[in-house]
């Protein structure tokens, strides 16, 4: 005779116990599957501050070292000088009224130089660039205004050959304050002639008090080709940081046009830009000294105040040091960074920096960038 095993369920201890561990593995799953989430996410957020920096540095060092092409080679004569330019009959150099933020602190008025440093001018302090290059494809030499031939709109120079209707061309005086920029007219074509008609976009016969026709009447010219509008265009950028932590460009003449002034983003997670500069201190076109761009005689004030020896103190620059700090955009439970970040560790303690950082930002995690362009067209003359 068979005996049957009546069935029955859990005890009450046996379900505790099985309730208490099935909680406990779902507290280490959970456990496991926050921390993976925020290192995924910490992972995926430094890996974008590594490319944004990488975007950053070769954007700037593009730039940086193309600065002072076409215009470098008369320094005597275009360092220094005063730009005046005109787009479309309205005066854009001088301004009349500030830049744009976080431009407001710079100049109204800027002198030509391929790169000058406004020291703490932009947000927060930060530091602000401005650099000017042209993109002529003449060898980058002036060519030399004949006497007495500067009229309301044309000069007249020993050779065109190689100038094309719509480039721009810059006219720096020995003695002048002033450089002017014009435009090549439409439908100019350089070659056997020996005039340069002016027109286009920047054509203008005077602009503010400066006169075309007067060009000839103080001292030698130099008729600088800086490129063309369309496909070569020289730089005159304003390089700063945003108040939303974004790196961000202006165009100072405004070669895409419009009646604005865009202030274009580069690249955001920026929180610092510093620079410094290196100088050669006795004439023989390498760097001997790193400088501070807040201290005198390297302030933008100093080397824009149009006498010999800002010209001299812009023909010494030869390189740029560049620091810029970045930060990610995912806030971090605890503090994961310091309560400040030094910059320039490396040069003497007179030239370093210090970034202080807020309680509640040091949950962001930063990257320091730190790189040397050498300024190579200003290094050639």
């Amino acid at each position: 005779m068979m005996r049957t095993v009546k069935p029955h369920g859990l005890t009450l201890i046996e379900l505790m116990v099985a309730i208490t561990l099935g909680m406990l593995l779902m507290v280490v799953v959970s456990g496991l599957l926050v921390r993976q989430e925020g290192a995924r996410r910490t992972l995926t957020s430094t890996n974008d501050v590594v490319l944004n920096g990488a975007h950053i540095t070769h954007v700037l060092d593009r730039l940086l070292r193309g600065a002072g092409s076409g215009f470098s080679q008369p320094w005597q004569l275009t360092y220094g000088c005063r730009l005046t330019v005109a787009r479309a009959g309205a005066q854009l150099l001088p301004r009349t009224t500030d830049w744009p933020a976080p431009f407001s602190s710079v100049s109204r008025s800027p002198r030509l130089a391929p790169v000058l440093v406004h020291a703490g001018a932009g947000t927060g302090g930060s530091d602000v660039l401005v650099v000017a290059s042209g993109h002529s494809a003449l060898g980058e030499l002036p060519l030399r205004l004949l006497p007495g031939s500067a009229t309301a709109s044309s000069v007249r120079v020993p050779a065109t050959v190689g100038l094309r209707q719509r480039d721009l061309i810059l006219l720096a005086e020995q003695g002048r304050a002033d450089c002017m920029l014009q435009q090549a007219a439409a439908g100019f074509a350089g070659g056997a002639t020996q005039q340069i008609d002016f027109g286009a976009d920047y054509g203008a016969a005077t602009i503010g008090t400066v006169n075309l026709a007067d060009f000839g009447s103080v001292g030698e010219v130099n008729v600088v080709p800086l490129g063309n509008d369309s496909g070569n265009a020289p730089s005159f950028l304003l390089l700063g940081v945003g108040a939303d932590r974004t790196l961000v460009s202006l165009d100072m003449v405004r070669l895409a046009g419009g009646a604005a002034d865009p202030v274009v983003p580069l690249a955001d997670g920026v929180v610092e830009l510093r620079a410094r500069y290196g100088i050669d201190t006795n004439d023989d076109r390498i760097v001997d000294q790193w400088v501070d761009p807040a201290a005198s005689p390297w302030t933008a004030a100093a080397l824009m105040d149009g006498s010999p020896t800002g010209q001299a103190n812009l023909y010494r620059i030869l390189a740029v040091r560049v620091a810029v700090v970045l930060r990610n955009a995912t806030r971090e439970r605890a503090a994961v960074t310091g309560g400040s970040l030094v910059l320039f560790q490396d040069l003497d303690a007179a030239l370093r920096h210090t970034l202080t950082i807020g309680s509640d930002d040091q949950r962001f995690r930063y990257r320091v960038l730190e790189f040397t362009v050498p300024l190579r067209n200003v290094m050639l003359i």
